[in-house]
């Protein structure tokens, strides 16, 4: 299986996603980074748990909304590989 050149990042806004189908999407274990956007929402970025330790492509597109401020050379992280980006419009659990 070959690596894509352009890591992939899938938008779904406040639909809950199975474990299974995550993994699927990001191709391996997951991992979430939950950050609070400037309008009082939740986003959550899933990637995969070992993708660095895979060397999967830096996501660009993934790192500049986990780190808006900050170019791919000043970021102090990165995503690789493919990732997910859900938008919560209500609050968890309601």
């Amino acid at each position: 299986m070959t690596k894509p050149l352009n890591p992939v990042t899938t938008y779904v806004d406040d639909r809950q996603l199975s474990l299974e189908e995550l993994q699927g999407l990001v191709g391996g274990r997951i991992q979430l980074v939950a950050i609070q956007t400037d309008d009082g929402k939740e986003k959550h970025i899933i990637m995969d748990e070992e993708g660095k330790l895979k060397n999967k492509p830096i996501n660009a597109e993934a790192t500049k909304l986990w780190f808006p401020e900050d170019s791919l050379l000043t970021a102090p992280d990165w995503i690789v590989g493919n990732a997910v980006l859900s938008i919560l419009t209500s609050p968890p659990g309601s």
